[in-house]
């Protein structure tokens, strides 16, 4: 393998042999390569002599030109992309301003991030690694000269210039092309040593080792343990701490625990506090109540960072480091004073000019037109309610501030220490997971789904393992029983409901399945959450079934290990940027999570598996693409659509997709779907709210009736589906559905998914006949994954409802765990089940 830099100056001069030699010496690798250096002129970097599995990196040392990387760069990306080659994007190289009092990406970085979001690249990210060796204490003044002709700006001087990128670059690129991919199964939880004594710590460790766990998951709430007073650090606790549980061989997921900022800092710095749009401030007392926008909280996090690499470096049982936690789990927009200083720049970075922004949002409506980047406002409380193109640019603004503020983190891991990086995620957050994971190693989420909605278990494995490309997934916290709170009881899982979460975990490709927490709380505010074993350390209600999934583990691991996952030829697509989107326009009616759910489960609960997947993956793994609520559909987006169709790929589009501009905005042609309505050729679009009896829209289809219920979407087609009649006098003749060949338009959903003969039909027709299933079906409550070698296919097959459910099988040649014939016809899976079923591979 050959990885070439390819940039068009050399502002970050780089000794691809030292870089090689690096490699060598810090890792060891067993795989072949070879780095090369390109600086050219004009078109000299086609005649490169770059193959199929080449990595090219572009953009390397670049200074701010965001032009350069809308056109030059996003050429390159496509040349080389038609090759074969796998292609990385460089941000840009900056200098430092003692001055610059706040940090953030330019309208360079964001075209970098967009072009590597549309076309799924990993990115090497120099700015934000400046950024946060600039805000350490690691930078000394020694290190620096200043720029010529820029008043108050300072550079790296030459030598530790190119010393600090060798090391960091060799760095990534050994995470993110050389490291080989070896999967581990990690099995434990999450254990909270600062909150108990080293009796009770020594007594948990001894049973957790006792009962077959191999992981604990620490350190993401003890900043005070490591920093009791400001400057002060006591690293001995963390180094103490991880010496005892090497003893007792066990394996480390160590959190960056910038959650929990300490008491001192709240009283130091009062103002770095979260500010919410009514203007009430976070008090100390739960956590992430301070704003990470913060620069002095910034500045603390990076040199905490720091200083635990440097004792993580000891310890060979570490095997990831999460970052933070659950980031915006309890706090989303924040307008404090460092956010309303960061606003207007982010807002001019983005817009480019002031007219632009007034354009794009419709300012000139109720006189809110701006005559500057700093006059515009923050959506903080109002008479009515704001502008919608200001709501989702504020929301915007959030998730992509949240993400350089956790990539100043990954950037100094990645420097400093070898080890995984990952974050527990969720679905419920208001996020970018994309552009998050992708500085990542590792995916993870937190997901605590009740037994009677157990299809909110698989929803997850199913996005998350599609995250990134590396097949590799944490699931970082889950509960043993049930979730709770001191302001919320909730039931527990019925005895056996638990091991069918762990078998089908594994099995659609988990390398950790992890308990929060090992010992229940005793003080706090989680006292009620389930736990392994109870604040006495006796077993808790989940204990069985705890130790049953590891004996599960241990029992399906020799599959595990000599196979991979084979994922299903049916694609649902999420949308995080839909999701903000719907916080703005949610008529009251909407959220995002559970309005995506509700179509998940008209699929997957009729028996058809399916992977969640982002708008920048690849359609052509897939026979069907469903795109539900994809509000903003873009020229690539759009384009992707128009290429998979053409490839004879089955699309089902809607309900709401395309409807509304990337502001938020509605379309102003006759369409009312935009770009993408031009392609399906409607006309005369409308939109109401189906609710009543006398105006609720429905269909018909072979006698039956299925009412649809929310905001649906008519149209003047001359494609309506044949075989489904529209009804919805309201509307005149327009239709609901669309069909031409192979894209459909759904205008709406049914108001019961599972009742519906809507969805009974479109599932048979259309979705049933894409999904190469080798079982075909599956009654409500089974869910199922794949894992293929050379030789089999193994089929994963468990009842997550508390019924009895049948499975049929209609081939002759499936066999059991005991290699026994499974005889065509019924099978019944009794509540909480689970079994293996295998199916040799037909030589080609």
């Amino acid at each position: 393998m050959k990885l070439y830099f390819i940039q068009n100056n050399d502002n970050i001069v780089i000794n691809p042999s030292h870089i090689s030699n690096l490699i060598k010496q810090k890792f060891s690798p067993s795989s072949n390569f070879e780095i090369k250096s390109l600086t050219y002129k004009g078109d000299k970097w086609k005649q490169t002599d770059i193959n199929q599995d080449d990595v090219v990196i572009l953009g390397l040392g670049h200074l701010f030109n965001p032009e350069y990387v809308r056109g030059e760069i996003k050429t390159q990306v496509s040349y080389f992309l038609k090759k074969k080659v796998k292609v990385a994007l460089a941000t840009e190289y900056r200098y430092f301003n003692y001055y610059q009092n706040y940090f953030d990406k330019d309208s360079d970085g964001m075209a970098i991030h967009n072009l590597a979001w549309k076309n799924r690249l990993p990115v090497l990210d120099i700015y934000s690694f400046l950024n946060s060796w600039y805000l350490s204490d690691v930078r000394r003044q020694s290190d620096l000269e200043p720029v010529k002709y820029r008043d108050n700006e300072q550079q790296l001087k030459s030598g530790i210039k190119q010393q600090l990128f060798e090391n960091f670059i060799s760095n990534w690129l050994y995470r993110k092309f050389i490291k080989p991919n070896h999967s581990q199964y990690l099995y434990g939880a999450s254990i909270y040593p600062e909150v108990w004594s080293d009796e009770i710590n020594e007594e948990d460790m001894d049973h957790i080792e006792k009962i077959g766990f191999n992981t604990v998951r620490i350190g993401e709430f003890f900043w005070s343990k490591l920093e009791p007073e400001e400057n002060h650090y006591d690293m001995e606790y963390l180094r103490n701490l991880l010496e005892k549980l090497k003893r007792h061989h066990l394996k480390v997921i160590l959190g960056i625990p910038s959650p929990t900022p300490p008491r001192w800092f709240t009283l130091h710095y009062p103002e770095a506090r979260i500010v919410n749009k009514d203007g009430q401030v976070d008090e100390h007392g739960s956590r992430q109540h301070i704003c990470t926008n913060n620069l002095i909280f910034r500045e603390k996090v990076y040199e905490l960072t720091k200083r635990i690499t440097e004792v993580v470096n000891e310890f060979d049982n570490i095997v990831a480091i999460q970052i933070d936690n659950e980031y915006k789990c309890h706090v989303d927009q924040c307008f404090c004073k460092s956010c309303q200083k960061l606003w207007p720049k982010w807002l001019k970075e983005k817009y480019g000019t002031i007219d632009n922004l007034n354009k794009s949002w419709g300012t000139d409506l109720w006189s809110e037109r701006y005559p500057s980047f700093d006059s515009v406002v923050m959506p903080t409380k109002t008479p009515f309610t704001h502008n919608t193109g200001l709501e989702n640019a504020f929301a915007d603004f959030t998730a992509d501030t949240v993400n350089d503020f956790a990539s100043g983190t990954i950037q100094m891991l990645i420097d400093n220490t070898q080890i995984p990086i990952t974050h527990n995620s969720s679905m419920n957050f208001n996020l970018n997971n994309f552009e998050l994971f992708n500085q990542l190693d590792i995916a993870g989420y937190d997901t605590y789904p009740r037994f009677d909605q157990y299809w909110n278990f698989p929803i997850n494995l199913d996005l998350f393992r599609n995250i990134k490309d590396n097949n590799k997934f944490y699931l970082l916290e889950t509960c043993t029983s049930h979730v709770g709170y001191i302001g919320n009881y909730v039931p527990p899982y019925p005895k056996g409901y638990l091991p069918t979460e762990v078998f089908l975990g594994y099995a659609a490709g988990l390398n950790s399945i992890l308990y929060w927490p090992y010992r229940a709380q005793r003080v706090g505010v989680e006292q009620t959450h389930s736990a392994v074993v109870t604040q006495a350390g006796t077993p808790d209600l989940g204990y069985d079934d705890v130790l049953k999934g590891e004996r599960i583990l241990n029992k399906i691991k020799p599959i595990l290990e000599k196979t991979t996952i084979k994922k299903s030829k049916v694609a649902i697509i999420y949308s995080d940027e839909t999701k903000r989107r719907m916080n703005t326009e949610s008529g009251g009616i909407y959220q995002y999570r559970p309005t995506f759910t509700r179509v998940y489960e008209a699929i997957t609960r009729r028996g058809i598996s399916v992977e969640v997947i982002q708008q920048n993956a690849d359609f052509n793994k897939f026979n069907c693409i469903l795109a539900p609520y994809i509000r903003s559909v873009d020229e690539k987006l759009l384009t992707k659509f128009k290429d998979f169709t053409e490839k004879g790929g089955e699309l089902i589009l809607g309900p709401l997709t395309g409807d509304r501009t990337f502001e938020g905005n509605w379309h102003n042609n006759d369409n009312g779907l935009g770009r993408l309505g031009n392609w399906l050729g409607v006309k005369n679009v409308v939109q109401y709210l189906s609710s009543e009896d006398e105006t609720a829209a429905r269909v018909q289809i072979d006698k039956k009736e299925d009412r649809f219920s929310g905001l649906v979407t008519l149209f003047d087609t001359n494609h309506e589906i044949q075989e489904v009649k529209t009804v919805a006098s309201v509307a005149g003749n327009r239709s609901i559905t669309y069909q031409n060949k192979n894209v459909i338009y759904i205008g709406g959903m049914p108001e019961d998914c599972m009742k519906s003969c809507f969805w009974d039909y479109v599932i048979d027709k259309y979705i049933k006949p894409n999904s190469e299933q080798i079982i075909e079906q599956m009654d409500d409550g089974i869910y199922k994954y794949e894992r293929e070698n050379d030789d089999f296919v193994y089929i994963f097959i468990a009842n997550m409802s508390d019924k009895s459910r049948n499975i049929r099988v209609d081939k002759e040649n499936i066999l059991n765990e005991n290699n026994e014939k499974i005889s065509v016809g019924l099978h019944k899976f009794e509540p909480y089940t689970y079994r293996i079923f295998k199916i040799k591979k037909e030589r080609k």
